[in-house]
């Protein structure tokens, strides 16, 4: 399934598609809930954690989770990039006292 599109520019769509459906196998459930894929150019797989507060517990098995991408993908993945959704800080300067 993952080379129905290859050579397309729809081809790393798909491939996000197809894992994106196997998810919850590739990775198990509750890692399922953590992070997904969410794009896919030149061989690298860029997977979004969902709670930064899991960042650092994800790219600890990082190494583990990219043999598991290999392997479904038939080598398809070879690289694994990870990002955490960007929280707009408060600034300490515009606080009101009340």
């Amino acid at each position: 399934m993952l080379s129905l599109y290859r050579g397309t520019p729809n081809h790393g769509e798909w491939i996000v598609v197809c894992l994106e459906g196997a998810w919850p196998k590739l990775v198990g459930d509750r890692l399922a809930e953590i992070c997904r894929p969410v794009a896919f150019h030149n061989s690298e797989l860029e997977v979004e954690i969902l709670d930064p507060d899991w960042e650092d517990a994800v790219r600890s098995i990082q190494p583990e989770l990219l043999k598991k991408l290999r392997t479904a993908t038939a080598g398809k993945v070879a690289v694994l990039s990870l990002k955490t959704p960007q929280i707009p800080r408060i600034s300490q300067t515009n606080s009101v006292n009340l």
